[in-house]
Formats: structure tokens, sequence, C-alpha cells
């Protein structure tokens, strides 16, 4: 959820950010529709990950499907970043937070997400990816050594329940679809690796922006991974068009256009009127979970779903 990194980036900058600017007038509804179509088509492409990532499992070990992406969507990037030569960093906490956010936020994630979707149910996927923004709260105020509003309080426990309830639930056999446990625990790591690229990704972002920020962590992970080229070769060389076309979508749909999209959206829009658009990723999620992967919802599911969603808003709100 790229919304907490612009959310933070804002924060921690004294001045005055355009991105949390209602959106401005304009004599065209396209105009003041278009941040938020760019906003719905990055949640579009976020909410398929998960299965994306199946499909991509299906032909390649998992543990190089993060590996694979990160690699591809660095080699589409780097063209773009030698042509607008975003800023590097000129301080030691600039490059310490891109290594973070590319190591950690990117590779890390990436990585995880690899071998926990395989071995869990979208379904269960997506809900433990919507509590991105309570992980990256409780990291951003432990930093900056502040106490959390009530309001956050109250729906950090409501999503941390509901996400327990999820996983949980699965050792009392209420579970519909494929996965384990174990699927649901890497997940749920992979998805506080994210938040914590977040934290550094914002950092990053206050002192050269956001796109070089994004696209300097993406080299930089991608840079980290290379002695994994040979062995991510051999595993191309049998995906079929299916997990081929999956893994370039991921590479290319959900992490450089849909990163895109969304900062975009942000910086037309505004934080404030873009940022509920992320309700509807694991939404995403679960439609192509029931539509196309033939999952079932049981109630612990419905239950999930209302918790970790209501306790996110509560969350936000509080911010």
């Amino acid at each position: 959820m790229a919304v907490e990194q612009a959310s933070l980036v804002k924060s921690s900058d004294t001045e005055t950010d355009s991105s949390d600017a209602p959106l401005p007038p304009a004599d065209s509804g396209s105009s003041r529709s278009g941040p938020y179509v760019s906003g719905l088509i990055a949640v579009l492409f976020w909410g398929t990950t998960p299965a994306a990532t199946v499909l991509v499992a299906h032909d390649m070990p998992s543990s190089l499907i993060g590996p694979s992406r990160l690699l591809l969507a660095a080699m589409f990037l780097l063209p773009m970043v030698l042509l607008l030569r975003p800023p590097l960093p000129t301080d030691r906490g600039g490059w310490i937070a891109i290594a973070i956010n590319g190591v950690i936020g990117f590779g890390g994630s990436f990585f995880l997400q690899g071998l926990g979707f395989s071995r869990t149910s979208t379904s269960h996927a997506a809900l433990i990816l919507a509590c991105a923004p309570v992980f990256t709260s409780i990291i951003q105020h432990v930093l900056s050594r502040t106490f959390p509003r009530t309001l956050w309080l109250i729906g950090s426990a409501m999503a941390l329940c509901g996400e327990t309830f999820l996983i949980g639930a699965r050792s009392n056999g209420d579970v519909f679809g494929s996965g384990t446990m174990v699927g649901d625990v890497i997940v749920l790591i992979g998805t506080v690796t994210v938040s914590i690229g977040y934290v550094a990704g914002a950092r990053a972002s206050a002192r050269i922006g956001l796109f070089g920020a994004t696209a300097w962590s993406i080299i930089f992970g991608a840079a980290l991974v290379t002695p994994l080229l040979p062995s991510v070769l051999e595993a191309l060389s049998g995906v079929t068009v299916v997990g081929g076309g999956a893994l370039l979508f991921l590479a290319v749909f959900c992490t450089l256009i849909g990163f895109a999209a969304w900062f975009w959206a942000l910086d037309k829009g505004g934080v404030s009127a873009i940022a509920p658009l992320q309700f509807g990723q694991p939404i995403v999620s679960l439609l192509i979970a029931v539509i196309f992967l033939g999952e079932q919802l049981s109630m612990t599911i419905f239950a999930a779903v209302g918790l970790v969603l209501t306790g996110v808003y509560f969350c936000r709100k509080s911010a």
C-alpha cells in the first residue's frame, strides 16, 4: 500500500505538500476524474498480485519468483532512470533508507510473497496484505517515539484480531481452498517487510522525491539479487506462456505501472482523496479468488474482512 509511503513523506516534511491538497477545480470532467481512474488502475493491478503469483508458481520454484519479478522490473526501469536521471541521495541517511527499502521493502517482500502466496489461498493473502497500513503505523510510532491516538489503538487492535482469527482458523479446520498456516505466516512476515520498506522509502522520498526513491530502491534490490540471475534464467527456460505472462504482469503492471499510476494519482488528487481507494484492493483479490480460482468464502473470511477493513479504516481516520 504505497499511500503509506506518501503519507509518511508528508508527515516528515515541514512545508506544505501539494499531494495533500484537494482536487483542483477543472473545466473538464476528465481532468477531475483522471486521478481517481489512475488510482483505481493501480488498485486493480495490485489486487491481482496474489493470483498472478500463484500462476507463476506453477512453472518455477516459488523461491525464485520474487527475484525474477525484481530483476525484470529493474530491466524495464533502467532505461527510464538513464533518461530521466532522478537525483541520488546526498547524505548517509538517504543511502541507508534506499538500501533498506531496496533490500527489505522490495527484495524481501517480493521473495516472501513468492513463497507465501503459493502456500496459502488468495483470499487469505489478500486480507493479510490489507494490514500493511497498521504495521507501517506501528513502525513509524516506534521510530518517532510517539504514542498513537485512542482511535488508532482501537483500529489496530481490530485489524490484528482479524489477522489472528484468520490465521488461527486453519488450525480448527475452518478453511476453504488451498493453503497452510505456514503460508499465512510467510505472507504476514512479508507484509511486515513491506511496511518497513514504506517507512524507509518515505525517508528517502523526503530527500529525493517519490520517483527517485522508488526507482533507486528497485535497482538497488535488483543489484543485490543479481547473483541469482543464472538460476532465474534456467527457471525461465521452462516457463509456459501463462506463467511467463503472469510474471511479466507482476514486473511491469503490478510493480512499475502500478506504482507510477498510484503516485501520479496521489500527486494530482491528494492523499486524503485517493487513499480510500485502497480499500478496494482486498476486494479485487477476493473477487478473483472466487470467480477465477474457485475459492469459497467461509464465515471466517467474512468475519476477518469486517475486522480488518474496519480496523484499517479507523487507523487511517486517526492519522
